[in-house]
């Protein structure tokens, strides 16, 4: 059953045109109920299509927003969760894991050695005028000195990462981006968190 568009006249499925005021008739509800259906099925199909990771350039200038995040530390998780099917942000994600495995390994280090330095160098109590304080050693001194220019190295490092992440270039970390040991875990958690 159809009815007029212009008059709202009830029409015959068959009338071309309405009798009461000669409006050409719409097509019939089986015609028009197909219509709708594939104009339903294509929204579906592009949003298929959108959900596939994007690849190449795309893939670098949408995520080289996010991908920087990973140099800054355990920040890394924010693409790591909020871009997990981008191969750009997961090259980053990388780099900035074994910086910042290298970064814990380097602090862990360096205070063992400090402290052990510290037995051997205790120092000496200074006495001010209204207070008491400690003074390192000078053996202990030049120790810290060297490891605080490792920590701008790795600090170095990291600023680099940032930089490339956020222009688009996908360079890996002089020194320290070659160390692959700890790849396989990173593609282990991507494998996980993409089920």
């Amino acid at each position: 059953m159809k009815f007029c568009k212009n008059c709202g006249t009830q029409l015959n499925d068959e009338a071309a045109f309405c009798p009461s005021c000669g409006t050409a008739a719409a097509p019939a509800p089986q015609q028009a109920d197909a219509q709708p259906q594939q104009t339903a099925a294509q929204p579906q199909q592009a949003y298929t299509a959108q959900a596939q990771p994007l690849t190449g350039d795309a893939d670098v200038q949408q995520n080289k927003g996010m991908a920087w995040w990973a140099y800054l530390g355990l920040f890394l998780m924010i693409p790591l969760f909020a871009r997990k099917t981008s191969e750009y942000c997961k090259f980053h994600v990388k780099q900035g894991f074994i910086l910042l495995a290298l970064s814990l390994a380097y602090t862990i280090v360096t205070e063992i050695i400090k402290a052990i330095i510290r037995a051997i160098f205790p120092g000496e109590k200074v006495y001010g005028f209204f207070t008491v304080y400690h003074q390192e050693s000078a053996v202990t001194n030049i120790f810290t000195i060297i490891f605080a220019l490792g920590s701008v190295a790795i600090a170095v490092l990291a600023v680099l990462g940032i930089i490339n992440a956020a222009t688009g270039k996908k360079t890996k970390l002089p020194v320290v981006g070659e160390i692959t040991l700890l790849d396989p875990l990173v593609d282990k958690i991507y494998a996980a968190l993409n089920k």
